[in-house]
């Protein structure tokens, strides 16, 4: 697939028809992603922008993955990126297009759509949008799978290749006290 390189578009210039965005995106250029997790490979995009009323809707696939390092077992493994893509974009940030007086100034985005983005002055980055969705799909604390056993406390074993065979110690609960009480009948 051929690289994308047209990133940050002007959208007073697409066509009515809309405009076709198909191309691999190379990890360097993602370079936000990139600080975060590893990016090893391009980014292939299939996407279609379209004017549709005030705003433009941004729809379609993207397909790619970032590298990951597990918070339990330290193991690097893949994750995909969010697979189908649906933006509005709103070029005209600065004016109250959206707002509902009767709720005092609070913004309801459209419906479809399932995030707004900003294009101040009518100029949208693509890549910077994309970053944004990738950036907020990854998880707070990546897990290589959900039957992930860690690593041992004691002897530092990834107990999902082996069993180390420590003991550990029952930690003291405060709460073991209570059992001790009696209830008054």
């Amino acid at each position: 697939m051929r690289e994308l390189r047209e990133s940050v578009i002007r959208l007073d210039q697409v066509p009515e028809e809309g405009l076709s965005l198909k191309g691999a995106i190379a990890p360097a250029r993602l370079a936000r992603l990139g600080e975060v997790s590893g990016v090893e490979w391009p980014v292939e995009v299939d996407l279609h922008l379209v004017r549709e009323s005030d705003v433009y809707l941004l729809t379609g696939r993207v397909t790619g993955g970032v590298a990951l390092e597990c918070e339990y077992c330290r193991a690097e493994f893949e994750r995909a990126h969010p697979q189908e893509l649906f933006l509005s974009i709103d070029p005209n940030p600065e004016r109250a297009v959206y707002r509902d007086p009767s709720q005092k100034g609070e913004v309801w985005v459209m419906d479809h759509a399932d995030e707004q983005v900003e294009a101040p002055e009518g100029w949208f980055d693509l890549i910077t949008a994309l970053e944004d969705e990738w950036l907020l799909a990854l998880p707070h604390s990546p897990m290589c799978s959900e039957a992930c056993k860690g690593l041992c406390p004691i002897c530092g074993t990834d107990r999902n290749e082996a069993e180390c065979g420590c003991v550990q110690p029952r930690r003291e609960n405060p709460f073991d006290i209570l059992a001790q009480l009696k209830t008054n009948e």
